[in-house]
């Protein structure tokens, strides 16, 4: 729409051959304001051809009544030879000329009425065809009356008037509207239709103006929320710089040292502080780092100190269960589930240094006659038997069969 109406001329159209021809020459920009205003275009034009039609139907009914009377006169000579004479025929040209007249006033008067109506074409059309209909049936009606012909003798004679009256009238309507084509032609453009493509171009010239203000407000927009995006981006940038120089500062590392500590992770505090106190040598918190280290570094002895305590007092202990149990199986006073405990998972090396050399061997067990194990429900004693498997005790029993295996 906004081509189609940009591209109409400034000035009015002088003719309605210039005219006829910027249509030719602009069909598709001119395309959407001619379907838009084709209702309002057709009802305003509809009764300037009718005012060139109803000149042209004027001379034509003139130029018609000479020829109704010459032809009807010659109709009749064949037809109807009793009413050969040029009064009937005068009465007949001057009746038919008369309803002629009555129904082009009807049609006039139905299609000026068509025009104030929603779907106006289309009530024109209709009512032309009933009206035409009505016509022809009473110009019919008219021939019978006077002649008294044959219904189809009647028919083709008024077939006949009205294609000689097509062609009188196509040969006056060429001049008739040829005078009077151009100035209407002229005063319709420049009544109707250029004022209104120059109020549909100011109207989209709005339109456009308003779209443009739009688009110029969202571009701005636009350009604003990246230059906060950039602005933010930027402002990312620099905080992770700041946290990143943060955490390389000498507050920030001493602060995870002592959460180090704190956490109990001695070697790594020890490790960290020893780097730390070599990284800021100038810093502030030498002090409190060489504290940290001091306290450390006693913490680690303590605790070395502690789990070598606690590990010979683990060694004591199991030397002392040791003896325990082997002067228990020395009186034969050892349950089967306590050697079990003893022994499964050790080697033979450990079973021999512990039990000391088997009476007897296998190649996967090995056999004790010493009555170590005593039954606690029966309270009868026996030897040991051990069973091997790649190379650790899997499993204990009684040896009840005096050194057999």
């Amino acid at each position: 729409m906004a081509d189609g109406t940009d591209a109409v001329p400034a000035q009015p159209v002088a003719g309605a051959d210039d005219f006829g021809q910027y249509l030719a020459d602009h069909q598709a920009d001119l395309a959407p304001f001619f379907k838009k205003n084709a209702e309002d275009l057709f009802k305003l034009v509809v009764p300037l051809l009718m005012g060139m039609t109803g000149w042209v139907i004027a001379f034509t009914m003139l130029a018609g009544w000479g020829v109704d009377v010459l032809m009807s006169r010659g109709f009749v000579f064949f037809f109807a030879p009793a009413f050969a004479n040029w009064k009937r025929a005068a009465i007949y040209a001057t009746g038919r000329l008369f309803l002629s007249f009555v129904y082009t006033c009807l049609m006039g008067f139905a299609i000026v009425f068509s025009l104030g109506l929603t779907h106006a074409g289309i009530v024109v059309i209709l009512a032309l065809i009933l009206l035409l209909a009505v016509a022809f049936a009473a110009q019919l009606v008219w021939i019978l009356y006077l002649y008294r012909t044959a219904f189809s003798v009647s028919v083709a004679f008024y077939l006949a008037i009205i294609v000689v009256h097509t062609v009188v009238g196509f040969l006056i309507a060429k001049p008739v509207i040829g005078l009077q084509a151009s100035s209407v032609a002229t005063d319709f453009v420049d009544r109707v239709i250029t004022p209104r493509m120059q109020a549909e171009t100011e109207s989209t010239k709005g339109e456009l103006a308003a779209a443009d203000s739009v688009r110029n407000a969202a571009k701005a927009k636009v350009a604003d929320l990246q230059n906060q995006i950039a602005q933010a981006q930027t402002d990312e940038e620099q905080l992770s710089k700041e946290i990143e120089e943060k955490k390389n500062s000498d507050i920030y590392v001493f602060s995870q040292i002592v959460q180090a500590h704190a956490r109990g992770e001695l070697d790594s505090a020890r490790d960290q502080l020893t780097a730390f106190l070599a990284k800021f040598p100038s810093s502030s918190l030498i002090a409190p780092a060489q504290a940290q280290l001091a306290q450390v570094n006693d913490q680690i002895v303590a605790d070395e100190a502690q789990k070598k305590q606690e590990e010979a007092d683990a060694a004591r202990a199991a030397a002392q269960a040791q003896a325990d149990l082997l002067a228990r199986a020395a009186k034969g006073e050892v349950t089967l589930s306590e050697m079990r405990q003893a022994l499964i998972g050790k080697t033979r090396e450990q079973v021999s240094n512990l039990l000391g050399p088997p009476s007897a061997t296998a190649s996967d067990s090995w056999g004790y006659r010493q009555q170590m194990i005593v039954n606690p429900i029966t309270n009868e004693k026996s030897g040991l038997t051990v069973y091997f498997t790649e190379g650790t005790v899997l499993s204990v029993d009684y040896n009840r069969n005096g050194g057999s295996l």
